[in-house]
């Protein structure tokens, strides 16, 4: 009995390992809007970008929903971030107010996670952007 329990155990860790491997080779992708966007100017958003050791190339790709932001540059490469910390990547994303009301953001990030073989790994986040009244 004690055998076919530690065979079981055995089992379930070689089957959680793949799992626990590929949550850790996530990309994780966190966004911080301008304090006050304003109409008919221009602003960023930072995307802080977490990728696996090792993860390289990175292309990040910016969209918007709605008529009330534009995203100037459509994706991004590794060599327009700064990086902050080991696997820590900033991202200036550079965007248009056009007129007052709300607009989603959405950032689509690839990573390759590289040890022997390299695969690729994705993230995303989303943020709403209110645009105020130009004074």
């Amino acid at each position: 009995m004690r055998t076919r329990s530690l065979f079981l155990c055995f089992v379930v860790a070689l089957l959680a390992a793949p799992a626990l491997a590929q949550e850790s080779e996530s990309v994780r992708v966190t966004l911080s809007p301008p304090a006050r966007l304003v109409a008919q100017s221009a602003a960023e958003v930072i995307a802080e970008v977490e990728v696996p050791a090792g993860g390289r190339p990175v292309l990040l790709t910016p969209t918007s929903e709605g008529t009330a932001v534009e995203v100037v540059r459509g994706r991004l490469l590794r060599a327009d971030a700064d990086e902050v910390r080991p696997n820590v990547l900033r991202f200036r994303i550079p965007i248009v107010a056009h007129a007052p009301g709300t607009a989603v953001l959405r950032v689509r990030v690839l990573a390759y996670a590289c040890d022997r073989r390299c695969r690729a790994v994705e993230g995303d986040s989303v943020v709403v952007l209110r645009v105020a009244v130009g004074s």
